[in-house]
């Protein structure tokens, strides 16, 4: 991939850029550049970094992600009081497309970060491809002695069932050392099945990672019996955006990949991305990501859900484009690397692209060698089988050092995998018994655990309200939606294989609502604390004087209905089947959202023969 034009001004004149690995676009509207946004604007906090803020953007979007358990009804405000409008949305993301003027970016991202409502506020940012040089033709991958692919060879060639990813350009179909491998595709930019190349980028990609070999033609790909998913993320100048790369790996984690090559940089600090690649370490699938071609240095420590890949020279030492820093984890051959191109050629590629697909292929090795290992063990594995370089231990050159193919299958083929029973560790500094809370509140919950953090739940006196699965975890309190006086506010974190954490628990006050105009609820049928059994016929009367507007009923803390209530009194009903539940005590709960957004809750208690 070769870097966007403005990083050229960041790196050293005497370190020349052949290739890149930095790519996508997704282009609805007119671009712009980081220079017209006034440096006033604090809203784009990844600007902090000078690759990313020379990157352009599309100039009339914003790409948002509201707090768990922000107002639906403030959000809405929020965005029409910033002049924005709603376009589009990734909802496995929580994330919000917003179009505004262009000449409105700056003041629109000002006003939305006044809100406590939006854990992120980011630019659409666009990544470009440009050509690829036609290079002398070698007859020989020597690249691959340097990583003992040989030896890991011997363990494992990969298998049918351990899919790569490619989310790129697209891929060749036709290309006589892909075709039988691509099992499948899709276009995300064209929204259709057509993943052809549009530049020729993402062909070599595939190649590197899992061209077909041992057929006495060609190049060998690192997993060379992994099929292919060819995903296109790009426009047909070879351009993309934040926004659907990582729709490109969603579609990837949603149809079975388990490594998703990205090829794309500098993404080591864009939260959108992180968003994608957490959500495919959560379901079980390992994103790899190149570093990027600038040649120059970020303090940016990267995502711990991911691996990202700088390239090595032909001289032993990092190559000369390749970008450097904390969020570096290993290096791989990235200069004078053979592989396929479009139209059943083949050809030599430079650039932390080609570094990332030989990384990726070994994960894929180590899979096929151990398929019951989880993605953390992949990543442990890749770093502590590292040949150490440059200063003892990891570094912001080197990362943990240079892949070594033979070790990490070893590793992986030895590796005993038993249960993950620990919980994840959870604590917060910023709630505490005894507050008072009067306004919307953000809460930051660390938590963390070495399969991974499904999700952080929060519950307000009992009822899940909230629940976050972006780290890190932060949910806002919204006390304008509950009653005021005391309640119980509580955190669980549960991790990636079911394990949950005991809950954190704060007695808390809202102060700020008047308890005169909450919902009232009512049971009347059965009492409170009657013994029940068979079908049960739960009655109640409910009331606001603002209106209704949702009457939620749960067992146990547990949804099982709800339904859209109009007028200020209403009679509602649910038919319990209390024998499907175990003999003894339960709670059913009622949960009346009025016309204002506002929620109150009733409780119920009922035991079970």
């Amino acid at each position: 991939m070769i870097p966007v034009t403005g990083l050229y001004r960041w790196r050293s004149a005497s370190a020349p850029i052949i290739f890149c690995s930095c790519w996508l676009v997704v282009m609805t509207a007119g671009c712009g550049t980081s220079e017209t946004l006034s440096a006033s604007t604090n809203a784009f906090v990844e600007d902090a970094d000078p690759a990313i803020a020379a990157l352009d953007f599309v100039a009339d979007e914003l790409l948002v992600q509201p707090f768990p358990g922000a107002d639906p009804e403030a959000l809405a405000a929020a965005y029409a009081n910033a002049g924005a409008e709603i376009v589009g949305a990734i909802s496995e993301l929580d994330l919000v497309v917003l179009r505004v003027s262009p000449d409105a970016l700056d003041s629109a991202a000002a006003s939305l970060n006044d809100e406590t409502l939006l854990d992120t506020i980011q630019k659409n940012y666009l990544f470009e491809t440009q050509a690829i040089p036609n290079d002398t033709f070698y007859s020989r991958q020597d690249y691959l002695d340097t990583i003992r692919m040989s030896t890991a060879w011997d363990v494992s060639t990969g298998d049918e069932e351990t899919v790569i990813a490619i989310v790129d350009t697209g891929v060749d179909p036709d290309h006589v050392d892909l075709a039988d491998k691509i099992i499948g595709g899709w276009n995300v930019y064209d929204n259709n099945a057509d993943f052809s190349d549009t530049v020729g980028h993402g062909t070599q990609v595939a190649g590197v990672a899992a061209a077909l070999s041992d057929n006495r033609i060609g190049v060998a790909g690192i997993a060379w019996d992994s099929p292919i998913l060819a995903v296109r993320v790009v426009d047909d100048a070879g351009r993309s955006s934040s926004r659907n790369i990582a729709a490109g790996i969603l579609w990837a984690v949603n149809n079975d990949a388990d490594v998703i090559n990205v090829s794309f940089a500098p993404l080591w600090s864009n939260r959108i991305i992180r968003s994608a690649a957490q959500t495919a370490f959560r379901r079980g699938k390992l994103v790899v990501i190149s570093a990027g071609n600038a040649g120059g240095v970020t303090n940016s420590r990267g995502y711990p859900e991911a691996v990202f890949v700088g390239a090595m020279g032909t001289t032993g030492s990092l190559a000369r484009f390749s970008d450097k820093g904390p969020f570096v984890d290993v290096v791989a051959p990235g200069t004078e690397i053979r592989s396929t191109r479009m139209g059943d050629a083949y050809g030599l590629a430079n650039g932390t692209s080609f570094a990332a697909p030989i990384v990726a292929g070994i994960a894929a090795l180590s899979w096929s060698a151990n398929p019951d290992l989880r993605p953390v063990s992949i990543i442990e594995m890749l770093t502590d089988q590292a040949v150490d370089l440059g200063i003892d231990g990891k570094d912001s050159t080197y990362g943990n050092g240079l892949v070594d193919a033979a070790g990490t299958v070893d590793a992986a083929s030895k590796a005993s995998v038993s249960r993950d029973a620990t919980a994840p560790s959870i604590s917060t500094s910023s709630i505490d018994d005894g507050d008072r809370i009067t306004r919307r509140t953000v809460v930051t919950i660390a938590s963390s655990d070495r399969s991974g953090v499904a999700d952080v739940t929060m519950s307000i006196d009992g009822v899940a309200t909230a629940v976050d699965t972006r780290s890190p975890y932060r949910i806002v309190i919204d006390p304008s939606r509950f009653d005021a006086g005391n309640h119980e506010v509580s955190f669980v974190s549960t991790d990636v294989v079911g394990n949950s954490s005991d809950a954190l628990t704060f007695s808390v006050r809202f102060g700020n609502v008047t308890s005169s105009s909450a919902a009232a609820i009512n049971f009347t049928s059965p009492r409170n604390g009657s013994i029940v059994s068979g079908a049960v016929t739960i009655e109640a009367d409910v009331s606001a004087s603002s209106g209704l507007g949702v009457v939620e009923w749960l067992v146990d803390g547990v949804s099982v209905f709800s339904a859209p209530v109009s007028g200020r009194e209403s009679s509602v009903s649910y038919r319990w089947p209390s024998g499907d539940y175990a003999a003894g005590s339960h709670t059913i709960t009622i949960v009346v959202t009025d016309a204002n957004g506002r929620q109150t809750t009733g409780n119920l208690a009922l035991t079970t023969r």
